[in-house]
């Protein structure tokens, strides 16, 4: 679904990705770790062009994104999930389901309030849709933000830190969530801290550092027998704090 074939993303002088290889299967969940500031985001970014790669190809369901094409019908296709939600703060909720439904895929506003609804119900809100999405909590206004890139169907599903920015206590309804998903097929690249998360639903972890993938394994061999190094380090550090 997903091949990303020898990228590399500078900032400036600043190499922040070199020479990024890794494929993300139909159907499989992909978890990256690793230290702030390795690029993790900036990868996830590339994937869906809010950054441009300077070298190398990302080939997304057989098509090469970094060659010309049409980057609003190819942002239909791949969701995004963001670290801070990006709702629109003046509309409600299901508005904020069904407003891309009904411009970008010209929806009936019927058939938007349905798919609104039904993904809704998947992450427990059916319930607020009416509500202003300023009167939400953080786990709640995540699980919008994850209800409304369901509403378009996206074949993959991109989630920066979808639970850096909330309280401890709200962080496992986001992640219950996210598990859910992983269980119905969605092929889904997932930039995380939760490294307990990680074990439980990836087929996959890369752990990348100072912008280069080190190691990409099933999690069961990646945090329990880590062949590299820097690997090694990165765990003892997370299990020490």
């Amino acid at each position: 679904m997903i091949d990303i074939l020898n990228l590399s993303k500078s900032f400036g002088k600043q190499e922040v990705l070199h020479d990024i290889s890794l494929n993300v299967q139909e159907g499989e969940v992909v978890c990256l770790i690793g230290a702030s500031g390795s690029g993790k985001s900036t990868l996830l970014r590339c994937v869906n062009l809010l950054e441009t790669p300077n070298a190398g190809k990302i080939i997304v369901d057989g098509v090469d994104i970094t060659a010309s094409f049409n980057i609003d019908d190819y942002r239909t296709k791949v969701g995004m999930i963001f670290q801070s939600f990006n709702l629109f703060p003046h509309l409600n909720v299901l508005k904020n389901c069904t407003l891309a439904q009904i411009k970008v895929l010209k929806r009936s506003q019927k058939e938007a309030e349905e798919i609104a609804y039904e993904n809704l119900k998947k992450v427990g809100l059916s319930d607020f849709a009416t509500m202003n999405v300023t009167k939400l909590s953080g786990g709640q206004k995540q699980r919008v933000a994850i209800a409304r890139a369901l509403c378009m169907n996206p074949k993959i599903l991109l989630l920066d830190e979808p639970t850096s920015a909330l309280d401890p206590e709200l962080v496992g309804e986001v992640l219950d969530v996210i598990k859910d998903l992983a269980k119905s097929g969605l092929t889904m690249l997932i930039v995380t801290h939760e490294m307990s998360f990680a074990k439980d639903v990836a087929d996959k972890v890369v752990f990348m550092d100072q912008g280069v993938v080190v190691e990409a394994e099933h999690p069961s061999i990646l945090f329990n027998a880590p062949k590299q190094e820097r690997t090694k380090a990165f765990l003892a550090r997370i299990v020490h704090q």
